[in-house]
């Protein structure tokens, strides 16, 4: 894939407080790339700097098509910006919101008022072009939001947690239409989150931050499957967290097995608990053969389908065998 954007040796202090510390990673045209970490780990910080909203520190490089743009101001970069606090102007109507950009550059009104109603259309919120800001919900002040980065045709699309502050059902319904919108424009988009789903399912690649450095970059798939550090293994998703013979080892929920009888890698545990998550239980299991594997959290979490567990009559205080596959294995040096 052709290289769009370079991050190289990205550092930035405040004081002696490290925001950010050698961050180097590559995105590629068309790509959905997703900046993850808890909060404080500097993933907004290094959206700014790319923005051109923050200077980072002597040695820090931005390449824009190998175009070194590290200190090009904020309206030579061509970046389209939406961020969490949605920034509409609330005296102005939806459809002047949009048009305020294109109107600072001076366009022709007849294409303004054709960039406008495009981006209108693109979000599907021609019926509520007159509304001002208080007259929307959340989820459509942020389309406007979005339709308003649109509009003047960036290269490149910055998000800052543009769904953090919506309520779930609105969140699901607009991170599919920001990921549709994103390959039908074809438009290369790095977006900040700290929800590891929002991540899994749109993001082409993930780069985890932890601490002001980046911990691993992938796919999410490789991310999932595949964590190099006990703290991406963690952070995405669930795991299970074990020692054996002096390493430490990792294993999600669903890559365990139940199984009938004994067989290579399985253990011997008594059902502690279950939940029901409707098309799965997950159990909490404690393992009866402490010399095998120690579980780092005392009881290991299993996802068992919800018919295998009524077809095994599995219930609390069952004995049950649990296979941990020798693939599904992660092994780690250190804890």
């Amino acid at each position: 894939m052709e290289k769009l954007l370079e991050i190289q040796n990205v550092t930035k202090t405040f004081g002696k407080f490290i925001a950010l510390e050698n961050i180097d990673f590559n995105v590629n045209k068309k790509e959905f790339v997703c900046l993850l970490g808890p909060s404080g780990c500097g993933k907004t910080t290094l959206l700014r700097i790319i923005a051109g909203l923050e200077d980072p520190n002597v040695g820090s490089k931005i390449l824009l098509e190998g175009k070194d743009i590290t200190d090009s101001p904020p309206s030579k970069r061509n970046f389209g910006i939406v961020f969490q606090s949605y920034a509409l102007f609330p005296n102005l109507t939806a459809y002047q919101n949009i048009a305020y950009g294109l109107k600072n550059k001076k366009l022709p009104k007849k294409e303004i008022d054709e960039r406008v109603r495009d981006a209108l259309s693109l979000i599907h919120l021609e019926h509520i072009k007159d509304r001002y800001p208080a007259q929307l919900s959340g989820g459509q002040q942020q389309r406007i939001a979005l339709a308003r980065a649109l509009a003047l045709s960036p290269s490149f699309l910055l998000l800052d947690e543009p769904l953090s502050a919506l309520d779930a059902k609105v969140r699901l319904k607009l991170r599919m239409e920001i990921r549709k919108l994103q390959e039908t424009l074809k438009i290369t988009t790095i977006m900040v989150t700290h929800d590891q789903e929002e991540a899994l399912t749109m993001a082409d690649k993930i780069v985890i931050m932890n601490n002001a450095r980046l911990e691993q970059m992938g796919t999410p798939q490789e991310i999932y499957e595949f964590p190099k550090t006990p703290f991406v293994a963690d952070f995405i998703g669930t795991v299970n967290t074990l020692a054996h013979e002096g390493t430490s080892l990792a294993i999600r929920p669903e890559h365990i097995y139940i199984v009938n009888e004994e067989v290579e890698n399985s253990v011997k545990a008594v059902v502690k608990g279950m939940e029901f998550r409707g098309a799965f239980y997950r159990l909490f299991l404690q393992m009866l053969d402490k010399n095998k594997y120690q579980v780092a959290d005392e009881l290991l979490a299993v996802d068992v389908p919800a018919s295998l567990v009524r077809k095994m009559n599995i219930e609390k205080e069952s004995i049950v065998q649990a296979e941990l596959p020798q693939n599904h294995l992660v092994t780690y040096e250190h804890v």
